[in-house]
């Protein structure tokens, strides 16, 4: 059977080396960016990729480069496990928007802001099954996990609980300041931040609800 070829919406116009996030490929458009979602602190783009394909990617967007790198390292130790989908490299993408403008009181368009982010191959069934239970997320309840109904989101939860984070960016400090201490990726694993990954349930949001870490 023929392999369909990957045509991604948005192509990036060169690739940078950085000496601490590794290769950044570069994007630049002068219309609005097509959102396929958005979430409390990211925005996703599709890139006409397609579910459970190793060698198709989405671009996750942030508004700063230490909590897309943050997330993306994040992700990258879950994949390593068996808990993520892929990623692939991170991106610099820059594209017209609204901004807000605090002396105006409102939102305000601009043409250019500079994003964040890197491309992750995508889950498919998100929202499909169950997901952890607030109660269930409890750090002081070693027996917490048997609240969460679903085997394999248990499985799911218990795997993330025991990856270390320690030396991985932090998500609010310049690009370089690491964690000396893990926390646990835990938390927010409601039904939206999971779907399938070669048939086992994954997280897909790693952004930093997932340590309670938002500001």
């Amino acid at each position: 059977m023929a392999t369909t070829i990957f045509h991604p919406t948005y192509r990036p116009f060169k690739s940078t080396r950085h000496p601490i996030m590794g290769v950044i490929d570069h994007y630049i458009t002068k219309v609005d960016l097509r959102e396929d979602a958005r979430g409390a602190q990211a925005t996703f783009l599709c890139n006409n990729a397609r579910p459970n394909r190793a060698r198709e990617y989405g671009i996750k967007l942030f508004p700063t480069d230490s909590q897309a790198f943050a997330a993306y390292q994040r992700q990258k130790i879950a994949a390593a496990a068996g808990a993520a989908p892929p990623v692939r490299r991170m991106v610099c993408f820059v594209a017209p928007g609204r901004r807000y403008n605090w002396e105006k009181n409102k939102y305000v368009r601009v043409a250019r802001i500079t994003y964040w982010g890197y491309q992750t191959s995508l889950a498919y069934g998100i929202g499909c099954t169950d997901g952890v239970p607030e109660h269930a997320e409890d750090p002081c309840d070693a027996g917490a996990h048997l609240l969460i109904s679903d085997k394999g989101v248990r499985h799911l939860f218990l795997t993330l609980k025991h990856l270390s984070i320690v030396g991985t960016q932090r998500d609010h400090d310049r690009i370089g300041s690491v964690r000396r201490r893990s926390i646990r990726m835990t938390h927010d694993l409601h039904e939206d931040n999971v779907g399938f990954w070669r048939k086992r349930p994954v997280c897909i949001d790693f952004g930093h609800h997932i340590i309670q870490e938002a500001r």
